[in-house]
């Protein structure tokens, strides 16, 4: 799968030219978040692209003989090579699907391949159904050594869906080249090593590849049963470690049983990269851009320059201690664009906060002032602070394929000035798009002022209190006049008196205690006055 040029330095067996994967940076001894499966065999399928592999009763003629590329070829040197590249599951009327190719030219004329494979065919007809690792490996003399028959297939040990992000990545590790896919979403993963012929991979200053079609660079690359000029769909490698510097981009066409040109083109001349603006290329029914972050191939042309939204610094953020502060978010664009921000945060020497927005806004050209709302923990002293403004996850909208296409993460530095003066008095306006919180501050606990505090027992502490005086002295009142009721309805006492001599007599006393007499009568005190008004 080496590169063809108009020049005629197309030598490439078929073999793996992917279509461009962005692959992200992983060493052999990987320290992602995902452990790597040990390496599994590689089959050693017939790709059309292999011309190497001749098998038994193998026709003259392959079934997919039109190899259509798209790509970049670097101009500088890499001691690893990592891009994060899109599961697009796109297919031809053929039913095959394309590959997104990482490649790595070594100093010592070995060429490295890994990439991530769709529906990629078989010589005879047919297709590997699904997602696969594709790997190859080629000496200096550009036969196939690994696997010998050019064109390995790997399956991952686990899913990959589509729209997943997979990193593909080379990397040197003790004596060999480690050829690796790992899908960021699932963990799926799949590995390969082959002896590392070389200390590095080299760019290409002076030439799209060297004379046997080899390059460092990414490429898309796909099969079919005739001459194609279709665009395909758009599908996003982006670099995680260093800026990319000026590339060649170009695209071609061959046939691959013939080894002649259905077309070829490219720029006359590594075009510069910066992050702002793309650099765009077309030929042929297809386009491509790229940036300092990557590449996008799949586009249709006619879609002119593009240019990336950017990140930038805003102005200095102000606002008192102990409440909401807003912190700006200024975004970028020449043109004017849909930008979708998924993950952000802020990080300050207070906290760290982090943002879920998943919202979408669009630019108009010039620059776009967002607002996310951060809390200041209380007690924080006034001051100049620095912020950290990460962001991780964030997409722009491609309007001519409405797809959505990520861009690199960017990090920029903003100051915070904290005063002591206290925050309006009206209620602030939630600014979008949106509010985060540092796992250093709890923006449930407050702090009460010795107002609040007088305040507290106002409203709730005496009149709480009042109410149970006031029950008291109602429960005393009712005690009081209970008893007063008891007493004046109690009966009165009657006297007991002699009804023959009239002397008064005790209740327990039966007989007169004077006379003798046993007869009695019970009378008031008014009946025995009047009875006996002259007692003796």
């Amino acid at each position: 799968m080496a590169l063809g040029t108009r020049q005629g330095v197309h030598r490439k067996p078929k073999g793996l030219l992917l279509l461009p994967l962005i692959l992200c940076l992983t060493f052999s001894g990987l320290s992602l978040n995902h452990s790597m499966p040990p390496s599994a065999t590689g089959s050693a399928l017939g790709f059309a692209r292999a011309r190497h592999a001749t098998l038994p009763m193998a026709p003259i003629a392959s079934v997919y003989p039109y190899d259509e590329q798209v790509g970049v070829t670097f101009t500088q040197d890499f001691s690893v090579l990592a891009f994060n590249v899109t599961a697009v599951p796109f297919t031809n009327a053929d039913g095959v699907g394309p590959a997104y190719l990482v490649n790595g030219l070594t100093d010592r004329g070995y060429w490295y391949q890994v990439g991530l494979s769709y529906n990629w065919p078989f010589k005879f007809g047919g297709v590997n159904s699904g997602f696969r690792m594709i790997y190859e490996v080629f000496d200096s003399s550009g036969a196939s050594v690994d696997p010998v028959n050019g064109g390995g297939l790997q399956d991952f040990n686990g899913q990959i869906n589509p729209g997943d992000v997979v990193l593909l990545s080379l990397s040197f590790s003790s004596r060999s080249v480690v050829m690796q896919a790992i899908d960021w979403q699932t963990g799926a993963a799949s590995s390969h090593s082959f002896a590392s012929i070389g200390s590095r991979f080299i760019g290409l200053p002076y030439n799209l590849s060297s004379p046997l079609g080899f390059f460092t660079g990414l490429m898309t690359e796909q099969d079919h049963s005739a001459p194609y000029y279709g665009s395909g769909v758009p599908v996003s490698y982006n670099e995680t470690g260093v800026n990319l510097s000026p590339a060649w981009m170009w695209i071609d066409e061959w046939n691959t049983d013939t080894n002649q040109s259905v077309f070829s083109d490219n720029t006359a001349s590594p075009v510069p990269l910066n992050s702002s603006l793309s650099q765009y290329f077309s030929s042929n029914g297809i386009a491509e851009v790229a940036s300092a972050y990557g590449l996008v191939t799949g586009l249709t042309p006619g879609l002119g320059p593009v240019s990336f939204p950017t990140l930038d610094a805003g102005p200095l953020t102000t606002g008192p201690t102990g409440h909401q502060v807003s912190v700006p978010i200024v975004i970028a664009d020449r043109e004017g664009a849909t930008v979708r921000i998924s993950n952000l945060t802020i990080a300050t020497s207070f906290g760290r906060f982090n943002f879920s927005l998943g919202i979408s806004f669009s630019l108009g050209t010039g620059t776009t002032q967002q607002n996310v709302t951060i809390i200041v923990p209380s007690g924080q002293r006034p001051g100049i602070y620095s912020l950290t403004v990460d962001l991780w996850s964030w997409q722009y909208l491609d309007t001519q394929a409405q797809k959505w296409i990520p861009l690199r993460p960017i990090t920029v530095n903003e100051t915070l000035v904290l005063t002591g003066n206290p925050p309006p008095t009206t209620n602030p306006r939630a600014n979008p798009p949106g509010s985060g919180q540092g796992p250093s501050t709890s923006t449930n606990k407050t702090t009460t002022s010795p107002a609040s505090l007088l305040g507290l027992v106002r409203i709730i502490i005496i009149p709480v209190a009042a109410g149970y005086g006031a029950l008291g002295l109602l429960a005393v009142a009712l005690l009081i006049r209970q008893e007063r009721k008891r007493t004046t309805t109690q009966p009165i006492q009657t006297l007991r008196f002699c009804q023959s001599c009239g002397s008064e007599m005790g209740h327990w006393e039966l007989i007169c205690p004077r006379c003798g007499h046993s007869t009695m009568a019970l009378t008031s005190s008014e009946n025995q006055s009047s009875a006996n008004p002259n007692p003796s």
